[in-house]
């Protein structure tokens, strides 16, 4: 006999669901909104061997928040540019380079070598762990891009560097180096562009809007320095996701555009598979027609070379041509004659600068610098040239009115750092050397670098800056003027002959140095004694670069990285090195030898080095020395 179920039963029994359902909203227990994410899109290219380098160009035409345009994604990492809702890191529109830890869970972790300024980099996690780095690069949409990976192995780690060139100006920029105990091979022999959509359930950024962009030109560097493009290559829209993707699982497409001679992938909005897709998700795609058989790249260009000596130690300074590939490692020589007295070469891309820490006797010298750069291509070697007198004499030059001394803004070792006046210290940044040859260079004994007239302005009020010697311009060129009592004008050679005058003959601390006219001997405020700097100890026989390697008595499988560098407040050290000991003491000492600070970590650490003024140190432990920059 069935039961009959009476209608006021009905009734009850769907009141009762109604307000089960509305207390499970009161309670905040009902399901999340469905989510209607683009889905996510893969082009996927296989070449037939390990690469050492890889590059990839995409153009970007359509975009909305929460789009990540991933260009490279190699064994081990990925990068590419997003939009994302937050600007926290300066930008919506960002650059951002991924390397996973190879084994969280084992203790073994990658890390941060090198980052642009204004560059975050921070721990990931979600989808694996490691280290990232984020810039505020802000790509604009229709133009494209050439983003280039380079790796490579040095004292067992390998370091991989993020490069990305705006084709429409063919100026490069460096992001970040990162890094990760060495695999057996190096970037894989596989390459992954992909689009995607990260996040579904907000109408402000969801699978509503479309995104499209093109990619092209993706090629694999090996060890051997061949180059080869992709054997196959084939498109996938992520199979499984329509959960995550609603209404719009079948919103991609993909292909091959003739015009623009590229791949395409987009997705989203009213986008529907092309007729190659049938019901399925993948799509074999064709070669593209005028890839040609090896990428057209530029050779790298030192475009300067300049050096200054100081008691122990050369400073080198090379500038490069941004718009040329870029630099790799460079090689510094120094020639007395024909001869090289000295050699170094290290692999930092980021480097233009190298202190060699020698002693010479007087003569001149020449510093030779040869660029090599990611792509293997050898600049023209680039020369400047130096002398050194019987020995040189640094000077602290004080202000006759103020009683100051002339100083570079915040100790500063950057180029286009201005003059300052300050009270007396024992900062590099206050001492100068006086080279003559018919006029003055004056160099700064903390950066070595010289007073310069910032693009030869010469104009009344005009703030003179430190850079990096050009080999004997007009714009660096001063006269010595008697002024009486011991006393002189610092007087510039260009055509208005002004001098440096301490601006509104001011006492303060800080106050800007600025060029201004005179008549006869000057007055109190543009006229500076000269007080000889005694002589102090002698430079510790050290490594002259951080690349340098400790002999492996002393330093067994230990190695050390800094970062930052150059540093403003602290320095984040992290050792590489199969311990046997709790800790190891690190000394931090200056171009003097003198201890500056002694401290004990444990495999990684920070240093706080605000105290200590700007200049060149050396951080060295267990028979390993690298040198930094506090700025």
């Amino acid at each position: 006999m069935r039961l009959q179920i009476s209608p006021v039963h009905h009734l009850l029994h769907n009141m009762k669901s109604t307000v089960l359902t509305c207390l499970l909203a009161l309670t905040g227990m009902v399901l999340k909104a469905q989510s209607n994410a683009a889905p996510s899109e893969h082009l996927v290219f296989s070449f037939a061997s390990d690469a050492v380098a890889k590059i990839h160009k995409v153009k970007i035409v359509q975009s909305a928040y929460t789009s990540y345009f991933a260009v490279h994604n190699y064994n081990g990492g990925y990068n590419g540019l997003q939009q994302t809702p937050d600007s926290s890191k300066g930008s919506s529109h960002t650059l951002i380079a991924s390397l996973w830890d190879p084994n969280t869970s084992g203790g073994i972790y990658s890390s941060v070598f090198y980052a642009a300024p204004n560059t975050y980099t921070g721990r990931f996690g979600g989808e694996g762990d490691g280290w990232q780095s984020i810039n505020p690069y802000n790509w604009t949409l229709n133009t494209w891009y050439n983003i280039a990976i380079r790796s490579w192995k040095s004292k067992g780690n390998m370091y991989v560097a993020t490069f990305i060139q705006n084709l429409s100006t063919n100026q490069w920029f460096l992001t970040s180096i990162l890094a990760e105990p060495s695999p057996a091979g190096y970037l894989g022999s596989g390459n992954d562009a992909f689009l995607e959509n990260w996040d579904g359930s907000n109408a402000a950024w969801d699978g509503r809007f479309k995104r499209k962009a093109f990619f092209k030109d993706c090629w694999n560097l090996d060890a051997a320095g061949n180059w080869s493009k992709h054997t196959s290559r084939y498109f996938s829209a992520n199979a499984n996701d329509a959960g995550r993707n609603g209404i719009y699982d079948r919103a991609f497409n993909a292909g091959y555009d003739a015009t623009e001679d590229a791949y395409f992938m987009e997705h989203g909005a009213d986008v529907t598979p092309g007729a190659g897709f049938g019901t399925g998700r993948t799509l074999t795609l064709p070669v593209q027609t005028n890839q040609g058989t090896a990428p057209v790249l530029t050779t790298a260009s030192v475009t300067g070379v300049s050096a200054s000596y100081a008691p122990g130690k050369i400073i080198v300074n090379w500038t490069t041509d941004n718009t040329k590939s870029p630099q790799l490692a460079a090689k510094v020589e120094i020639l007395s004659g024909s001869t090289v007295v000295q050699t170094y070469i290290d692999t930092v891309p980021q480097r233009r600068a190298d202190t060699l820490t020698t002693s010479l006797a007087a003569g001149t010298y020449t510093a030779r610098v040869t660029v090599e750069d990611i792509f293997n291509g050898m600049a023209t070697p680039v020369t400047g040239t130096f002398s050194i007198t019987s020995g040189t004499t640094w000077y602290k030059l004080k202000n006759v009115f103020s009683g100051k001394y002339l100083d570079v803004k915040n100790n500063s070792t950057a180029n286009s750092a201005t003059l300052v006046q300050n009270a007396a210290s024992s900062n590099y940044s206050q001492q100068w050397s006086l080279s003559t040859g018919g006029v003055t260079t004056i160099v700064n004994r903390g950066s070595g670098k010289a007073i310069d007239l910032p693009g030869s302005a010469q104009d009344l009020g005009t703030h003179p800056i430190q850079y990096t010697l050009n080999g004997g311009g007009t714009n660096q060129q001063w006269h010595l003027v008697g002024a009486g009592s011991g006393a002189y004008l610092i007087q510039s050679n260009m055509s208005n002959h002004y001098i440096l005058d301490d601006s509104a003959s001011s006492t303060t601390n800080g106050t800007g140095i600025i060029l201004y006219s005179y008549t006869g001997t000057g007055t109190a405020n543009q006229q500076w004694t000269l007080e000889t700097v005694s002589t102090l100890a002698a430079p510790l026989a050290i490594a002259a670069s951080d690349m340098q390697a400790a002999p492996a008595s002393q330093a067994g499988n230990m190695d050390i990285q800094v970062y930052p560098n150059p540093v403003t407040s602290t320095l984040h050290v992290q050792l590489g090195e199969t311990k046997t000991a709790k800790y190891t003491q690190l000394v931090i000492t200056d171009l003097s030898g003198h201890r500056m600070k002694v401290v004990n970590i444990n495999n990684t650490g920070n240093i706080d080095v605000s105290r200590l003024q700007a200049g060149l140190y050396f951080i060295t432990g267990n028979g390993v020395t690298k040198q930094f920059v506090k700025q």
